[in-house]
Parts: structure tokens; sequence; C-alpha cells
């Protein structure tokens, strides 16, 4: 776990991302703040619809979704 600081950053307040997570510059995320004030930021996709691509399931998707929502369900923060 890396801790990160707040920062003004014009009108705005701002996290730096560590380099450590290979973030690339112009990435775009959604945001979600949660009842115990948790920040949950998570890649913007594509709409999924407007393709003629097959699905195919990622076997992780499951274990990061339960991780997302014990995060913002979480009562002890």
């Amino acid at each position: 776990m890396q801790v990160v600081k707040t920062r003004k950053v014009g009108a705005s307040t701002g996290l730096s991302i560590p380099k450590a997570f290979d973030i690339q510059i112009g990435s775009e995320f959604v945001s979600y703040k949660c009842k115990n004030g948790s920040l949950v930021f998570t890649p913007k996709i594509e709409n999924p619809f407007s393709s003629d691509m097959a699905y195919e399931k990622d076997n992780t998707d499951h274990v990061w979704q339960e991780k997302a929502y014990q995060e913002m369900t979480r009562e002890d923060v």
C-alpha cells in the first residue's frame, strides 16, 4: 500500500498516482465516493454494446467486483 497526499491543482483537488501503478497519461477513469468516504477509481470502458466483438469473459472479473463491493459497503472507516 502506498500513501498519497492531496494537493491543489487549479480550482480542484488532485491525487498523484504512484509510478509503480503504470497508468498511462491521458487514461480515463470513472469515480465513485462510497458511504464510508472511500474513493474508487475504475478505468472507463467503451460501451460494450456498440461493438460487434464477441465477449470474452475474464476469470478475474468476479474477484474485482467482489472487492469493489466490499470496499463500497465498509462501515468501519
